[in-house]
């Protein structure tokens, strides 16, 4: 298995099935207590959708599925609207302030615009040390103070710890928009509806790899 790079971008998908995916062990004892708990993280899957397309346009796409072998290959995909910052901010360049410990919910940040509304509640985020995307859960959302701090609340917890960024470098800052997700294919059969009209329909199901 390898990372194969990001998906293509053109011609863009018309819709998306975005699911949550969690696995809950529920247990019921005999005086009718439900005890539940998981040791899974969450994972993002979803169905992307195409318009109709011409042969000219669905042969790049052919061509990086096969790439695929079904599931065995991993890309990235920025999917339409769910990996968009809502508030339309598409330059932020927030980094970790402080270490994040492996199972931790929050993260101090820094290097924000100061006083500014930066994040909304179920927008995503990915840390620059691992593929893992996550959803912030702050009700109100992450505003930052007068010096561009702020810290943010996310859902599932940290899978690996998260270090602070390097003094001086850009490289480290958290992405906030168009932000990718790393995936492979659920299926390892993949059906292309080559039409006579010279159109082909096409859709794809994918599941968070981690």
């Amino acid at each position: 298995m390898a990372y194969i790079g990001n998906f293509p971008t053109s011609p863009g998908f018309t819709a998306i099935n975005f699911k949550m995916n969690n696995q809950v062990k529920r247990t019921v004892t005999a005086s009718g207590r439900t005890i539940r708990a998981t040791n899974s993280t969450t994972i993002w899957s979803g169905i992307l959708k195409y318009p109709p397309m011409t042969l000219s346009e669905f042969l790049p796409i052919q061509g990086f599925i096969s790439r695929c072998q079904g599931g065995l290959n991993e890309f990235d995909v920025t999917m339409p609207t769910v990996s968009q910052n809502s508030l339309g901010l598409t330059s932020l360049s927030i980094q970790v302030n402080s270490t994040v410990s492996a199972g931790a919910t929050s993260v101090s940040i820094t290097n924000g615009p100061n006083s500014t509304l930066i994040l909304n509640p179920g927008d995503v985020i990915r840390f620059p040390n691992h593929s893992k995307v996550y959803m912030v859960t702050d009700d109100s959302g992450v505003t930052t103070d007068g010096t561009g701090n702020a810290t943010i609340n996310f859902e599932p917890a940290a899978l690996v710890e998260i270090p602070p960024a390097s003094a001086g470098s850009s490289g480290d800052t958290i992405i906030t928009d168009q932000v990718p997700f790393r995936m492979i294919l659920s299926n390892d059969v993949q059906e292309m509806g080559y039409r006579t009209d010279g159109l082909v329909g096409y859709e794809l199901d994918v599941q968070e790899v981690i």
